[in-house]
């Protein structure tokens, strides 16, 4: 038995099964002109429940809806119908659509029905307004037809009862002139019958190949953009970001994959692979029957082993880090990408972009930890903002749709709705100038010029601008560009728009984050690459402590550190510390001169002691020299603290900052102490030298020697307790220079600490300096007195050796203070400078002053 006697006899069966189980036969007290003769009953569920039905579930011709205006219409039922009265008396002509769809097309279905009542009850129920004075006015007549459940039948015999029922409609129904189009398969069986009965059909198909025979089926209207589009945003910004970057496209793969055994599949990866040619990058063409077995007995696309294969070729293992960036083009099915998806994951694969047919499919949202930054395109997009009278936006159309149907459509509702708007903008402009259209004899006896009307309209609809090329198919506006993206703050990724740029509410993100150059201080984790699901996210991990990278790079692991340097978690270079902490061996020579000069201070003492009723001790006044002695010993004290005075980074400064307070009390008081104690001798030298001179005989008492050092001291102690009180020493650490090693990667953080003034507004040198000037006062006296003497008789010389000592302080000040200054930014340098003064300067003094008192003694 042939096919044809088969789909034949179904559709007897159908008609038999629908007459026998109708649930509402259609009321025979309105007219239907013609609909009843198909014998075919109302449907026993809605769109959108028939829609779910599974294989299991049979479902026979019904009638979904039969939108008669002269059902609840009635101005309309008692007007003269198809009048062409004149000017200025309102006349309606009916004008009826047919749809016919399998079970699945809900979309289709239920957004026509939106057009048709909306339409219908314009302008208070008298419908759409034509002609040159607005007073003729038409309504629609909208029969969907639901011919079965494909999935119960099967597509073939489906096919067959979809042409048998249009072929029925057309010859037995009045005054249907128009067809919607029907989904998916069923698209196909629309143009037989809109050729046969010369009647324009708006389908609902993008592949190009549907319309190329225009010459033999001119009825034949895409209403669809050209799915051939899809993927030409996305490759148009690729060559934008090279031509930016000042790349060659020839250095840029592009490798694409598609099926060949499906028009969309094949012609949309055909138009991607002749536009990247043509655009000059590197492409490569991978072509698979997903029907074939290259394994017997399993089809390719259930073939695991085969589809990474595929995988292999858009991206190797075996490759380099830069040439795992190519961009990829798929059209697959969800199934496919899940294989091959895995697979370029193992590769280590990190492509540029990737451009996937299932993007905008149900897959994505399936697969949300997948889809991060993929492109996809379309036919429509919700934030599409084109608008009519009756809606701002497609999407206010899909809310419409969710109150009325229970649903929430797809670009399919509203490319369904579109459809019967255009018929009205082609009868509206069509009639535009006639005083009185004649509605009906114009769609039975001039067709053709209708249909040609419309080859050349330029409509602006909900769906966007319509307008037809030479193939007779939609080429008013681009298609929907897509990637899923993060909009605001929103860490979900969602489905943006990125074209037509008129229409976008996002940039495009290329080249993805996985196949860009990790930055400094990162570097690429294969462990995400491999594992992570979002194959063009983010594939950059900080480097660990330790580590580092210094610059932009494409590395598997970031570099180690140098001997002697360390690095935090992200560091794009190690860090090596010159902490300028004065040395262990510094410290023991800072240590050795407090025990010499300790040491010596104590044999001075001891020898004075002794010899304490010498003449020679006598006559020098050894309670001055004991007053030396004890302010050498307190000065060279200094250095201990000076030695106690630091801390390392990250320390505590407690303990160095109460040393940094202790310095100038110890060194100040001793100075104070050893020095009065010259200035006494000079001044005892003066008087008893002066009254030698005039021959009288003077007594300079101890107790004159000590009030002298009393007063001195008095105030320098005043000065260093309202120093402390006021505005403490504090040590604190400062930064003194930084210096990066390219070739090491290296940065040297030299830091010295020190001595400083507090962080108030009181300025250390309001102390440091009274106490300067003490010290200078005392010098510069001293210094006069010696001067003044200078003259005394031998016996008496002891003045020379006073001023060699405090001549000795001098030069030892002054050449240290410079040193000093010059030194400040290293603590090893600034410490031995001071302690070497401080242990100079007291036993130099002591020296100058005992030891020739001892060759006196021993002459």
């Amino acid at each position: 038995m042939t096919a044809s006697c088969c789909h034949l006899l179904y559709f007897l069966l159908a008609l038999t099964i629908a007459t026998t189980y109708a649930q509402e036969p259609i009321d025979d007290a309105i007219e239907d002109n013609g609909l009843s003769n198909l014998n075919l009953p109302p449907c026993p569920a809605t769109s959108y429940e028939i829609s779910q039905y599974g294989p299991e579930t049979p479902l026979s011709a019904c009638i979904l809806y039969d939108l008669n205006p002269r059902s609840d219409d009635a101005l309309f039922v008692n007007s003269t119908i198809n009048s062409t009265n004149a000017a200025g008396q309102p006349s309606f002509t009916e004008v009826g659509l047919v749809q016919v769809t399998p079970s699945g097309c809900h979309n289709h279905r239920d957004g026509a029905n939106t057009a048709i009542s909306k339409l219908n009850n314009d302008n208070d129920g008298r419908g759409v307004a034509i002609g040159h004075f607005g007073t003729s006015y038409i309504k629609f007549r909208l029969i969907s037809i639901i011919g079965g459940n494909n999935n119960n039948i099967g597509n073939d015999a489906y096919s067959a009862v979809h042409e048998e029922i249009l072929d029925e409609v057309f010859q037995n129904v009045d005054n249907v002139h128009f067809m919607l189009g029907s989904c998916s398969f069923a698209s196909a069986n629309d143009k037989p019958m809109a050729l046969k009965h010369a009647k324009i059909v708006l389908s609902q198909v993008g592949p190009p190949g549907f319309y190329m025979d225009v010459a033999n089926n001119p009825y034949v209207f895409g209403i669809h953009v050209n799915s051939d589009t899809y993927s030409l945003p996305a490759l148009k910004a690729l060559q934008f970001h090279l031509d930016a970057t000042g790349e060659s496209t020839k250095k840029q793969p592009v490798r694409v994959v598609y099926r060949d055994r499906s028009e969309f599949f094949k012609s949309t990866c055909r138009s991607a692979i002749d536009a990247a040619t043509l655009q000059g990058f590197d492409v490569t063409a991978i072509e698979f029957n997903p029907d074939g077995e290259e394994m017997p007995g399993v089809p390719n696309s259930q073939n695991a082993e085969f589809l990474e294969g595929l995988a292999d070729q858009l991206c190797s293992a075996d490759e380099g880090p830069n040439t795992n960036n190519a961009a990829v083009i798929a059209c697959v099915q969800s199934g496919d990408s899940d294989v091959m998806l895995a697979r370029m994951r193992l590769n280590g694969c990190r492509p540029t972009l990737a451009w996937f047919t299932t993007a905008t499919w149900g897959w994505a949202t399936d697969n949300a930890d997948t889809i991060p930054f993929f492109l996809g395109g379309g036919q429509w997009h919700e934030n599409f903002v084109y608008s009519d009278k009756y809606f701002e936006t497609g999407k206010a159309v899909l809310e419409y749709g969710k109150e009325k149907f229970g649903y929430m459509g797809s670009y399919d509702h509203v490319v369904s709705y579109a459809m019967p708007m255009l018929i009205v903008e082609l009868l509206t402009s069509f009639f535009k100038i006639a005083d009185s259209p004649n509605v009906t004899d114009t769609l039975v006896n001039r067709y053709e010029e209708i249909r040609r009307s419309l080859t050349n309209i330029n409509s602006h609809t909900i769906f966007g601008p319509v307008s037809f090329n030479e193939y007779q198919r939609n080429d008013g506006r681009g298609a929907a560009g897509t990637q899923w993206v993060q909009k605001g703050n929103v860490t979900a990724f969602q489905l943006g728009c990125i074209s037509p740029l008129d229409q976008a509410d996002v940039p495009i993100v290329i080249p993805s984050p996985s196949s860009l150059p990790c930055p400094p201080g990162s570097y690429i984790d294969q462990n995400l690459v491999e594992g992570d699901p979002a194959i063009l996210a983010d594939k950059c991990t900080l480097c660990p402590a330790g580590t580092f990278a210094q610059y932009e790079n494409t590395n598997l692991l970031c570099q180690q550190c140098p001997e002697g340097s360390m690095s935090l978690e992200g560091a794009n270079y190690c860090v090596a510390t010159k902490d300028n902490l004065t040395s262990v061996g510094l410290q023991v020579l800072g240590t050795i001169f407090v025990v010499v000069s300790w040491s010596s201070t104590i044999g001075y003492m001891v020898w004075l002691y002794l010899k304490r009723k010498n003449p020679v001790v006598k006559m020098s006044q050894p309670e001055s020299l004991f007053l030396l002695c004890v302010g050498a010993f307190i000065s060279t004290s200094a250095i201990i603290p000076l030695t106690l005075a630091e801390a390392a980074p990250g320390e505590s400064t407690r303990g160095a900052s109460a040393a940094c307070r202790s310095i100038p009390f110890l060194y100040s008081l001793g100075w104070v102490l050893m020095y009065t104690s010259l200035t006494a001798k000079s001044w005892r030298l003066f008087k008893v030298a002066r009254n030698a001179e005039l021959a009288r005989r003077v007594r300079v008492s101890v107790r004159e020697i000590y009030v002298m050092v009393a007063v001195v001291l008095l105030v320098d102690v005043s000065i260093l307790i309202a120093w402390v009180v006021v505005a403490p020493l504090q040590y604190i650490r400062t930064n003194v220079s930084t210096t990066l090693n390219e070739a090491t990667g290296v940065m040297t953080v030299e830091t010295a600490g020190s001595c400083q003034g507090s962080a108030n507004d009181v300025s250390m040198w309001a102390f440091l300096g009274p106490i300067i000037i003490i010290h200078v006062a005392s010098m510069i006296v001293t210094n006069v007195i010696l001067f003044k003497v200078k003259g005394i008789s031998d016996r008496y010389q002891e003045q020379k050796y006073v001023a060699l000592a405090s001549i000795y302080i001098c030069e030892l000040v002054l050449l240290g203070l410079p040193i000093l200054i010059a030194v400040q930014e290293s603590g090893e340098a600034r410490y031995i400078v001071i302690a070497g003064v401080i242990f100079l300067t007291d036993t130099g003094v002591l020296a100058l002053i005992f030891l020739p008192k001892k060759s006196s003694m021993r002459r």
